[in-house]
């Protein structure tokens, strides 16, 4: 009889749709989900994968869209593929064509591994460079046109700071009205502040 087949899916911010790696989950079967919506930067936990690692039984199979769902940490991601199959359970990875079960699919896979880390961090690196060189244009007065300030734009503007003392004014909490207008509670504070 063939073993219980696991997937997991992971969106690491609010803005990003998991649809694509759903469908191909979906196409390509399985028992039982498991989706989370939480970062894989270190420090952060992910309940629902850390729920599901004990899970599959040897002679089961742990499915995935991509490796870089399982983490940020190269070393974190072959640490758990070797442990899953030490335990007897298959690992697939849907978009990188690969046998966890050869010695050459395994470096594949810690080759691709790495080179996400990799990217990863010239990610980080190449955001960093850009504050800082926006910091110091803004400390010489020439900040890049239609730029006020750093950072991200405010997310609430005239018309929600508008509906925001409105829904105060008709007596709803902060809390309540930042929940009804989908904002952040200490977005909704900040913004009341800064008028």
């Amino acid at each position: 009889m063939a073993g219980h087949v696991w997937a997991y899916a992971r969106v690491s911010t609010r803005d990003q749709n998991p649809q694509l790696q759903l469908d191909a989950l979906e196409a390509s079967g399985y028992d039982t989900l498991v989706q989370e919506k939480e970062s894989a930067k270190r420090g952060v936990l992910r309940p629902a994968w850390r729920e599901l690692l004990p899970l599959p039984q040897p002679g089961d199979t742990l499915k995935f869209w991509k490796s870089d769902r399982w983490g940020r940490s190269a070393a974190d991601v072959l640490a758990t593929v070797t442990e899953l199959r030490d335990r007897g359970v298959q690992v697939v990875s849907l978009t990188e064509n690969f046998d966890l079960a050869t010695k050459e699919g395994r470096l594949m896979f810690g080759v691709l591994a790495l080179a996400a880390e990799y990217e990863l961090e010239l990610r980080a690196e190449r955001q960093a460079d850009g504050i800082a060189a926006a910091r110091r244009r803004q400390a010489e007065g020439r900040m890049l046109p239609g730029k006020k300030h750093i950072g991200r734009p405010p997310a609430t503007g005239a018309a929600e700071l508008a509906a925001l003392r409105g829904l105060i004014a008709d007596g709803k909490s902060v809390t309540e009205a930042a929940r009804i207008l989908k904002i952040g509670r200490s977005t909704a504070y900040a913004a009341l502040a800064a008028t």
